[in-house]
This record gives C-alpha cells, sequence and structure tokens, in this order.
C-alpha cells in the first residue's frame, strides 16, 4: 500500500513537473512536454485546470486549453469507439457521450437522475391493462403536459438544442432530440418504441412487435413535433404520396442506437456550418469514425 502511495505521489510530482514547462518557449521542447501530458489522459485534466485558474497569461491558458480539449476529444473518441462495440448497446448511454462533445464536463449522475425522475412520474400513470394508445397517451401528458417538452419559439439553427442536458434543463430542443428521450423513457419503461427516420430528417417513434412470422410489424408511428401526435403507418404513406416524397418500406425499419447517435453527429456539423462555425466540422467526421466498423 505504502509503495503504491508513493507511486501515485511519484506520477503527481512528475505530472506537475511538466506542468510547470508550458511556458517553454521553444516549439520544439513545448511539443515534447505537451505529448508526454496528453499521454498522461484525463487524470491530468484536473491539475491542468487548476494551472490555468493559477495564471493570468493568456498564451498560457490557451496552450492549456488546447492539451484539455485534445485529450478530451481523444478519451471521447475511445469511449465511442467502446460504445459502439458493446453487446448491449445502450442509447442513452450513446445520447450522453454524443452531449459530451460539447460539454466535456457533463454531470452524468444529474442527467440519470432527472431522467429517473421523469420516468417515475410516467410509471405511477402505467398499469398493464392499458391498451397500447392508452399508454402513449399517459407517457404524452407527462412528458408533454407536465413537464412541457416543446420545440424552440423560433425556428433557429443553435446546436444548444440537440444536448441532452439542455433539453432536461430548459423542456426545449428538435424534434429529434425529443424523439430521443421519448425513446430511451418509452423502452426503459418495456414500450416497444423504436426511433425511425421519416423524409426530410424527421425523427418518428413506432411501435414495433414482432408478429407470428417474426418479421416486424408497425402498430402505429408517434410525431415527437406535434405532442406525440399518433399515426397509422398508412397515413404517413398516405401524406409521403401526397408531398411527393418516396413512400418506401425502409423508413420504418427501426434505427440502430448508432445510426441515431451518427445522425446526431452529423445534424450537428450542419448546424455549425448554419450558424457560421466551421472549426468544428473535421473533429466531428473523426467522431464519426468511430461508428464505421459497426
Amino acid at each position: 500500500m505504502a509503495a503504491s502511495m508513493e507511486s501515485q505521489s511519484d506520477d503527481v510530482n512528475k505530472l506537475q513537473a511538466l506542468i510547470s514547462l508550458i511556458d517553454e518557449p521553444d516549439t520544439a521542447s513545448f511539443a515534447k512536454v505537451r505529448e508526454q501530458i496528453f499521454n498522461i489522459g484525463i487524470p491530468a485534466v484536473p491539475f491542468l485546470e487548476n494551472a490555468w485558474e493559477n495564471t493570468f497569461d493568456s498564451g498560457i491558458q490557451q496552450r492549456i486549453e488546447d492539451i484539455i480539449h485534445n485529450i478530451q476529444f481523444n478519451q471521447l473518441h475511445f469511449d465511442l469507439v467502446k460504445w459502439a462495440g458493446s453487446k448491449n448497446i445502450d442509447l442513452l448511454e450513446g445520447y450522453i457521450l454524443f452531449t459530451k462533445y460539447l460539454y466535456p464536463s457533463l454531470n452524468v449522475a444529474r442527467i440519470r437522475d432527472q431522467i429517473l425522475r421523469l420516468r417515475k412520474d410516467i410509471w405511477i400513470e402505467l398499469n398493464e391493462n392499458l391498451t397500447p394508445l392508452e399508454k402513449i397517451k399517459v407517457v404524452n401528458h407527462i412528458f408533454y403536459d407536465h413537464y412541457k417538452f416543446s420545440l424552440p419559439d423560433k425556428q433557429e439553427a443553435d446546436p444548444k438544442y440537440l444536448f441532452i442536458n439542455n433539453l432536461l434543463d430548459s423542456s426545449t430542443g428538435y424534434s429529434i432530440s425529443i424523439g430521443i428521450l421519448y425513446t430511451i423513457l418509452a423502452q426503459s419503461l418495456g414500450i416497444p418504441l423504436f426511433g425511425i427516420l421519416l423524409p426530410g430528417e424527421r425523427y418518428f417513434m413506432a411501435w414495433i412487435e414482432p408478429d407470428l412470422s417474426l418479421n416486424v410489424k408497425v402498430k402505429f408511428c408517434i410525431n415527437p413535433e406535434n405532442r406525440g401526435g399518433v399515426f397509422t403507418k398508412e397515413e404517413l404513406v398516405l401524406l409521403m404520396r401526397k408531398l411527393r416524397l418516396p413512400a418506401q418500406e425502409d423508413y420504418f425499419i427501426p434505427l440502430k442506437p448508432i445510426a441515431t447517435i451518427d445522425k446526431m453527429f452529423e445534424i450537428l456539423s450542419y448546424l455549425f456550418i448554419a450558424s457560421g462555425d466551421n472549426s468544428r466540422i473535421d473533429e466531428i467526421s473523426r467522431l464519426r469514425e468511430a461508428f464505421s466498423e459497426f
């Protein structure tokens, strides 16, 4: 135990010594320092943040910020690969990782507590004797009437409406954000809802149950934009045809969690471009590469 504590102390001393060299004026020497800190990874972040707070040199602060960002980005990419390759892939975990791109210090415990509280409020109103439509009516009541989840008042290209922390805190988000949260809650309650993507990037939820031939059967679909409005598959097909949109059967195949989170990154990239910020596009593309093998 004593040897272990000494080892940890040595590691801390080494890290602090490296951090003290961040002001190194020689570019090549600084590059070596930066690489060694980067190799330490996430454990270095609190020490770097402390160093940032204790200097007023904007140049050093910028160097520290860049190192922290690169460490956190590398960890996020690793976590996304691990998540995508997991056997029991969890949509909520994927949504949390997506949110960590812009909010790396996200309070994950708080997010899970907020969702558990919302789930409990829905669960109290549910019972096994309710029909599928009655269950959706209960979810809609709690979700839209009690918690008041809704779209932004103005149609604006703002990435903040995609992230789960902002959605839970403000009850405001884009339809896909609201739909993914709705899907997560429903599935946690044993309700067989799955995300589907209709033309125009419209995220709907479909109540899908296997039939006797083990094929998927869409009982009905739910529109998160329309306060959980329920439509039959036939009604949606007819609407698509009226709008001269392709009414392909593929649209009603449930989205896998990886495809859902990948679509979120795609939309995020679009929103950054639309808001005039192109600086993150390459990073987002690199993060999406985490799904390429799955």
